[in-house]
């Protein structure tokens, strides 16, 4: 197959999405087999940097972004894989906060192409084909490999045990809040998520922690004395931590027990960004690579699409998150309130896919708006919108709306006549959308 374009390059890897077929679990419970023998046709790209690897509910892509800016600071050329994109599939493969050359990704996918061609795995794998998501975590660290990368931060996709990044030996771990997400996967409980998550730890490496649940926390802590590596926690590391709301950015004051302190007034805009950014210190200064100065200047300017994203269409604001979790869901409503402090000028779009927590982002958004319309987040995930919406219902208080429109594209336009501020909400996939709606 000749590769001419980035989205040609894209599609191929696309195609090889593995068919619903087989018996349950079995690709999955493979994950790990199926990664290390495809990057050993490879020639193992991943031992060609030092990696740190993310893993948690919510927070994981903004703690990435903040770790590759400080590692680009201290001067290391830092690669960063993030998974899904927004808008751009440029997003997920980023060299010290840009996009890499188009001639880059092409020759890169076409160096996987011509290494997969004949690849295969045995039946016994359950699909004897790379998936699309092995093809994408290979073809970053290939990228990186070609592009010289000293580091990589590397974000799991889903959960961490079997992930197919977890077959990285990797230089540091890092692990955000854990909250109840993906749990027809992962489990029914924040135990059991956190379990999941825990099993990034590797052998006798440094562990960074968020602001965890205590039992996320234990687990977590569990895992790394089984493994013999240290663990270092945000909630007992920090003596201090404001942050406040404004239209300019986050303005965030943090401190550590050990003296250290910054004020910081971070470009991506939300109340957990300071926590993310906080976590990001603590694992620069703890691991060497935190540079005085430049360090704090390479955290304000970090971006992603997304993250509390401010946009404007006429006399409506429109802010997009990508919270889909309850805590996060906590966090941005305050924010969102706080920029916007009338009550009957605020409207919420939101959606979410199935397993996530919908009753208590839907006990938080309610309350906080005059008008919540539900809708739908892509056609392509599963979604019981309906179901959602007979819920929000339910849960209403007297004084919100609350609408039904199954077209996203209508419900925005029905959120943006109602009110002056608009929140879009509960799912990544609906952010997205509504994200390349607006650059149209």
């Amino acid at each position: 197959m000749r590769l001419e374009n980035f989205d040609q390059c894209t599609a191929w890897m696309d195609s090889f999405t593995p068919p619903h077929s087989g018996a349950p679990g079995l690709l999955r419970n493979a994950r790990l087999e199926r990664m290390e023998r495809l990057l050993a046709a490879l020639g193992n790209p991943e031992d060609s940097f030092r990696s740190v690897h993310i893993a948690g509910s919510k927070g994981k892509g903004s703690t990435a972004r903040y770790i590759s800016a400080l590692l680009a600071a201290g001067g290391c050329r830092t690669g960063l894989y993030l998974s899904p994109h927004l808008f751009d599939y440029r997003e997920r493969f980023t060299l010290d906060g840009a996009f890499f050359d188009d001639s880059l990704l092409i020759d890169t996918c076409r160096e996987l192409a011509d290494a997969v061609e004949d690849f295969r795995l045995p039946d016994s794998f359950g699909w004897t084909r790379p998936t699309t998501f092995e093809l994408y975590t290979a073809f970053a660290y290939m990228l990186f490999r070609k592009a010289g990368c000293t580091h990589a931060v590397i974000e799991t996709g889903l959960g961490g045990r079997l992930d197919a990044t977890n077959t990285l030996s990797s230089w540091c771990s890092v692990i955000t809040p854990v909250e109840l997400e993906h749990t027809q996967v992962l489990g029914n409980t924040i135990a059991k998520i956190a379990a999941e998550k825990s099993r990034i730890i590797k052998r006798d490496q440094n562990v960074f922690t968020g602001l965890l649940r205590d039992e996320a926390e234990r687990i977590m802590e569990e895992e790394a004395g089984r493994m013999g590596s240290r663990l270092y926690s945000l909630s007992r590391e920090l003596v201090k931590l404001e942050t406040r709301t404004t239209m300019e950015g986050e303005a965030c004051s943090i401190a550590f027990r050990d003296g250290y302190r910054t004020d910081l007034v971070l470009s991506m805009h939300g109340e957990v960004q300071a926590q993310n950014a906080a976590l990001a210190l603590l694992c620069a200064r703890r691991m060497g690579f935190y540079t005085p100065g430049s360090g704090e200047k390479a955290l304000e300017r970090a971006s992603l699409p997304g993250r509390f994203e401010i946009l404007h269409r006429g006399s409506c604001t429109i802010v997009i998150d990508v919270c889909h979790t309850r805590f996060s869901t906590i966090h941005t409503v305050s924010s969102f309130t706080a920029l916007f402090p009338h009550r009957q000028a605020r409207a919420c779009v939101f959606a979410a896919i199935e397993g996530k927590d919908v009753r208590h982002m839907l006990e938080t958004i309610l309350p906080a708006f005059a008008l919540v319309v539900v809708t739908r987040p892509a056609s392509w995930k599963k979604s019981d919108s309906a179901g959602i919406y007979e819920l929000a219902r339910t849960l209403c208080p007297p004084d919100t709306a609350v609408a039904y429109e199954e077209d996203s594209s209508r419900a925005l336009e029905l959120a943006s006549a109602r009110a002056g501020a608009v929140l879009v909400a509960g799912s990544f996939y609906l952010a997205a959308l509504y994200r390349r709606l607006e650059q149209c």
